[in-house]
């Protein structure tokens, strides 16, 4: 039986987490379908800045509560310079910055954010059930571009009643750019690290 969905539902960004096949540490996470959605699509394409937040958690699996043993935080972004007409991807990862290159169009640097991402961050016990969860936001707008925003909003002398029609008008902007942040989880199946 074949079954078949819309379109849509099949270009829904989508995120994984498994780990590290045998022998190797960590884990292994996948992203997917990274501007499936077509307003962040644009917003980068018109040279916002996306921001690709990745938060994986180890978990050790217990009895009443699990308890959580390590987590590891990365940033990709991609920007695009219109002088140059050019995608630029980096990796961040605590005080590192990593270039991921330079590319023509948005698909091939999505190509390059959407490769398995390997992460060191391994069980301390052997024996003892444990599970990996990660999460993903994805934000077209970075704090510059709010300040930007905010700086060209108070064109009128602050005060609370301006201030107040300031945040509104803010708001507002924000949402016609769709610089809201899509969130999205993942969690692996439960495993036994090895002794």
């Amino acid at each position: 039986m074949v079954l078949a969905f819309p379109l849509a539902a099949q270009r829904r960004p989508a995120l994984d987490v498994a780990p590290s096949a045998a022998g190797a540490a960590g884990a292994v996470v996948n992203a997917t379908n990274l501007f499936a959605e077509q307003d962040i699509r644009d917003l980068v394409r018109s040279g916002f800045p996306a921001s690709l937040r990745f938060r994986l958690e180890l978990w050790r699996a217990g009895g009443l509560f699990d308890d959580l043993e390590g987590r590891l935080d990365w940033d990709l972004i991609v920007q695009y310079d219109p002088t140059a007409q050019r995608y630029r991807v980096v990796r961040r990862q605590a005080d590192q910055h990593e270039d991921l290159g330079s590319f023509s169009t948005l698909s091939t640097a999505q190509t390059v954010l959407e490769r398995p991402s390997r992460a060191t961050l391994s069980p301390e016990r052997g024996g003892v059930r444990y599970y990996y969860a990660v999460a993903l936001d994805i934000e077209a707008l970075s704090v510059s571009d709010l300040d930007q925003l905010e700086r060209w909003l108070r064109g009128a002398k602050s005060g609370t009643a301006a201030s107040a029609v300031g945040n509104g008008v803010r708001t507002l902007m924000l949402r016609m750019l769709g610089g809201e942040k899509r969130h999205y989880t993942a969690r692996s199946a439960v495993f036994v690290a090895e002794k």
